[in-house]
């Protein structure tokens, strides 16, 4: 139970009024294989199983039977401004106490930034365009929308909770907005349990997706390549495997994910498409890379800890302020340092491949695991505890 006192009178959140509210979570789009679909489905079921009733605003995208209580409200496909007012209408025609939205919509209760800010996103995408091309993006419609309803969603005046799902994000509002701090709080992502395979069952999982018995499989998962550096990837495998000694374990890259395959693949790179049975994948690999140049919180970096792998990225990736340096994966400064991801292959390979190999793969499967969905749902509810008092509070003081 929450209380909150205020002019001598008390307004208290039970357990009991908490099965009766209404939430809407707000996804324009569906992927089938999203993270951030993943993600709300997780946390709609959560909140169903403790008597909340759970609503998805959309635009249609979305089948009503993939959505926990199969309560879909389908909203029209037009501009994001627009959408926007559709979904505040929206929140008191389908009588709900709370809006929580992955999407930009200024006045919802409750913002996950899942997508980190748009504008440091595009700094950072500057660092691999043409002046040209950066110019010609600072006036795209689209980007300018975006940060149109960044600026109005994290103005100083608005009410909004913020959910930042890595340090990094939180500085980034902080940075380019003058929204209140008091209002953001970081709730990093997380993944339900892996279960560890024997060494029998990873060798069938390993034949399964065509792995080379002494193969060492660096891993790649995700669509958006080229935001991902897909590209980095291949070069640093490549580089590896000019360099590697004979009684080496023979390199190879791995790709999951949807994406534009090189006109000329290189012979290092196994492109698998869609993946259904990711578990097992993670299960099978020996080390996942993920060279990105801006991710606010890699699930797939998380889930391939939980799975035992190592992970090698990026500081321009959220998920790397909970990876120790040498014990649960390497970071690198540069999204573009070729060597420093080739000279991290070489490391990984040795290490997993010595006595220490066990000790590493429980290692990276404890933060893995420390990081899971109960833990991500419990500290979302408080949020959204939070924000059904704060409510409480507006109605109470009008």
């Amino acid at each position: 139970m929450t209380s909150i006192a205020c002019d001598m009178k008390t307004i208290s959140i039970t357990n009991n009024e908490h099965r009766m509210r209404s939430v809407g979570f707000v996804r324009r789009g569906y992927s089938a294989t999203g993270g951030a679909e993943a993600y709300l489905k997780r946390l709609a079921a959560g909140l169903l199983a403790r008597g909340y009733r759970v609503v998805l605003l959309g635009t249609g995208a979305w089948p009503v039977e993939a959505w926990p209580g199969g309560e879909v409200v389908t909203l029209a496909n037009c501009s994001l401004y627009e959408f926007s007012k559709q979904v505040l209408e929206s929140k008191k025609k389908y009588n709900l106490d709370l809006l929580f939205s992955l999407e930009r919509v200024p006045g919802c209760d409750i913002f996950r930034a899942g997508d980190g800010v748009h504008a440091a996103w595009l700094e950072h995408r500057k660092k691999r365009e043409s002046f040209l091309k950066r110019w010609f993006s600072s006036w795209m419609p689209r980007h300018r929308a975006i940060m149109a309803m960044e600026r109005q969603l994290f103005a100083p005046q608005e009410s909004t909770l913020v959910i930042a799902n890595s340090a990094m994000v939180s500085q980034e509002i902080e940075c380019y907005f003058s929204f209140p701090k008091t209002q953001v709080r970081v709730i990093p992502n997380g993944v339900p349990p892996v279960k560890a395979l024997t060494q029998q069952e990873r060798r069938g999982a390993r034949e399964i997706f065509g792995m080379g018995e002494r193969e060492f499989v660096v891993l790649f998962v995700g669509s958006g390549w080229r935001r991902k550096g897909l590209e980095i990837a291949i070069a640093a495998v490549e580089k590896r495997i000019s360099t590697q000694q004979a009684h080496d374990r023979p390199v190879r890259l791995y790709v999951a994910g949807r994406g534009r395959r090189p006109s000329n693949p290189s012979k290092a790179v196994c492109f698998l498409g869609p993946v259904k049975k990711m578990e097992l994948l993670y299960s099978a690999a020996d080390l996942f890379i993920l060279p990105t140049l801006y991710d606010p919180f890699s699930n797939a970096s998380l889930e391939a800890l939980a799975a035992g792998l190592p992970v090698m990225t990026t500081r321009s990736n959220g998920s790397s302020e909970i990876i120790e340096e040498g014990v649960h994966g390497s970071l690198v400064d540069d999204p573009s340092d070729v060597d420093a991801f080739a000279r991290a292959i070489s490391f990984w390979n040795e290490r997993l491949n010595s006595d220490d190999a066990t000790k590493t793969r429980e290692a990276c499967r404890r933060l893995g695991a420390f990081f899971s969905m109960e833990r991500n749902l419990e500290s979302t509810l408080e949020v959204l505890e939070e924000a059904l008092v704060k409510r409480s509070l507006a109605k109470v003081s009008h």
